[in-house]
C-alpha cells in the first residue's frame, strides 16, 4: 500500500470521483442481465492492458534517465529524491492490477447469480477501471515535469 499515493493532489485530478462513477456505472451494468456486461468488459480489460503497458514504458524511459551522471547531477542541483517521480506511476500500476483482478472476478459471475452480487462486483469493477484511467493524466504530467529535469540538469557540471 505504501506504493500506491492517494493524497488531496489527486482529489484535484479527480481520480476519486471518476472511479465512484465507474462504480456507479459497473454497479447498473450489473443489475440486469440485459444490459451488455459481456461488450463493457471485453473494452475495460483491453483499456487496463494498454495502460498498463504504456506506464511500464514511460517507467523504462524514466529509469533510463536515472544514470549516474544524471543522477550526480541531480544531487548537485539538489533534486531528490527522483523517486518522487514515480509514484503515480506506481499507483496506475497498483490500480491497474486491481482492476484486472476485478474484472476476473466480474467475468466469473454467472448471470444466474442474485442480482446484489452481480451489482457489487460490478461496481468493483467499475471502480477500479475508472481510477486507473483517471490516474493516467497525472502521471503523464510527472512525465512532463521529469522531462523538464533532465532538461536543466543538462547545463550542470559534473
Amino acid at each position: 500500500m505504501k506504493l500506491v499515493h492517494v493524497s488531496l493532489r489527486s482529489w484535484w485530478w479527480g481520480e476519486p470521483l471518476f472511479a465512484t462513477l465507474g462504480g456507479a456505472g459497473g454497479a447498473w451494468l450489473g443489475h440486469d442481465g440485459d444490459l451488455p456486461i459481456e461488450e463493457a468488459l471485453g473494452v475495460a480489460v483491453s483499456m487496463v492492458g494498454v495502460i498498463i503497458g504504456s506506464v511500464f514504458a514511460i517507467l523504462a524511459m524514466i529509469t533510463r534517465a536515472c544514470d549516474n551522471t544524471f543522477l550526480r547531477k541531480a544531487r548537485k542541483a539538489r533534486i531528490l529524491p527522483i523517486t518522487n517521480y514515480l509514484w503515480p506511476f506506481f499507483t496506475v500500476i497498483a490500480m491497474g492490477i486491481l482492476s484486472t483482478i476485478c474484472l476476473l472476478v466480474v467475468a466469473g459471475v454467472p448471470e444466474d447469480a442474485p442480482t446484489p452480487l452481480r451489482m457489487l462486483v460490478g461496481g468493483m469493477g467499475g471502480f477500479f477501471v475508472l481510477w486507473t484511467l483517471a490516474s493516467l493524466p497525472p502521471a503523464l504530467g510527472v512525465l512532463i515535469v521529469f522531462t523538464r529535469l533532465v532538461e536543466k540538469t543538462s547545463g550542470i557540471s559534473e
